[in-house]
């Protein structure tokens, strides 16, 4: 046992165990959350700090965050608080993640248990609201957040996206609680996991949940046949995305042909016409960007065609609604670079990991996937709620790591 285990047991068990109640609350109070148990957890003792091999994807992340936070120097945005909850989450997060993952024995089973219970009771709260059309949310969103004044269909739009979000922790934690499961002999109660976790993903009107649980699934399967090989290939891929396709999108929705975006539901439409418009921008202004949180004031006006008539749209409402374009939109080539080389060097050292076992990989693989799902098609980069949920994520996976021969 590491020095400060019982301080980071504690952290784990705590995370997980209130991850049911807020995921329930939508998932925004788990990013402080995690970030106060963080604090709780932090090693003092020097062995925690010393690496076998130089942390190069850590350093990497550091200079991205590093130039993120400059970037508001320039930014036409002057509401600081975006600097201080990225400035000091993520380094957070990050730290919650490996030192609860770091944990053996005793405490591993015990927050292992603790994961078991909040992703199968978020997964039966979800289950029961997708069959009830809500009740229990709307009934809180009525009488504690006094939308009993909005029509039904505004109740249902906020229910949806509370229900939305609260899908995201059920999502990202599926695959690797159901691979502890079936390492530990209980591949049935995987199974119901993953179930559960699909009919959430298709409910509440959350289409980047569908795709993401879909994307994950193909993600998982692949690196189960080639583990190590799919890791490398993975994050490649992904850093390849981050450089090009800001450069490229543009001109392909200009070359999509109108009878494909004419068969759009209106919300896609809308999105292509955000990229545009960013697109746009980042034409002006390619290496440094606009600067942090600078997507919020470089708004505009669209149109898009709805119920049979024209509708007056925000351009870009708080930001891009895609990862890539929102670190180029803010960051420029040069915070597209620095993560890109964050991500090159974080596959090469998981993937040549030697206790990387084949259910870890495949819980690598799904959580990235999803994550990247639901940042390139929806959320903005610098949300901490999401961040402070795949730090939870992240931590599971560790648990599925190789074990030493004794």
């Amino acid at each position: 046992m590491q020095r400060g285990d019982t301080r980071a047991g504690w952290a784990g068990l705590l995370a997980f165990a209130f991850a049911f109640p807020f995921g329930v609350a939508g998932a925004l109070l788990i990013a402080p959350w995690v970030s106060l148990l963080a604090v709780f957890a932090l090693p003092v003792h020097a062995g925690f700090w010393r690496w076998q091999q130089p942390p190069w994807a850590l350093f990497g992340a550091a200079a991205f965050l590093i130039w993120a936070l400059t970037s508001f120097l320039w930014s036409p945005h002057d509401d600081p608080g975006q600097l201080w909850r990225t400035g000091l989450g993520v380094p957070l997060y990050i730290l919650f993640a490996i030192r609860v993952g770091q944990l053996k024995g005793v405490w591993q089973r015990r927050v292992e248990a603790a994961l078991l219970f909040a992703v199968l009771a978020l997964g039966l709260f979800l289950l029961a609201e997708s069959l009830l059309d809500g009740a229990a949310t709307r009934s809180f969103k009525v009488t504690a957040e006094e939308f009993g004044s909005h029509p039904d269909m505004g109740i249902m739009i906020a229910v949806n996206r509370s229900l939305g979000h609260a899908t995201v922790p059920l999502l990202l934690l599926s695959m690797p609680v159901a691979l502890i499961s079936w390492r530990d002999g209980g591949p049935m109660v995987g199974a119901v996991i993953l179930v559960l976790a699909a009919v959430a993903s298709f409910s509440f009107a959350t289409e980047v949940n569908t795709v993401a649980f879909v994307l994950g699934l193909i993600a998982a399967g692949l690196t189960a046949l080639w583990p190590r090989t799919m890791l490398a290939c993975l994050f490649g891929v992904l850093a390849g995305v981050v450089i090009v396709l800001p450069l490229i999108l543009p001109g392909l929705i200009d070359a999509m042909p109108d009878s494909w975006r004419a068969a759009m539901p209106p919300s896609f439409e809308w999105r292509l016409q955000i990229w545009s418009y960013t697109g746009d921008l980042i034409r002006q202004q390619p290496w440094f960007g606009y600067g942090l949180d600078a997507s919020r004031p470089l708004n505009g006006e669209a149109e898009v065609f709805a119920l049979g008539s024209l509708h007056n749209v925000e351009a870009l409402p708080m930001h891009p609604h895609n990862a890539t374009l929102h670190i180029w939109l803010e960051t420029g080539a040069v915070g597209a670079t620095l993560l890109a080389g964050v991500l090159v060097a974080l596959g090469g050292r998981i993937a040549a990991a030697q206790q990387l076992s084949r259910l870890q990989a495949v819980g690598v693989a799904w959580i990235v996937v999803v994550y990247v799902s639901l940042v390139v098609f929806s959320y903005g980069v610098w949300q901490e709620w999401h961040q402070g949920t795949l730090a939870l994520a992240a931590t599971s996976v560790f648990f599925l790591a190789a074990r030493k021969r004794s």
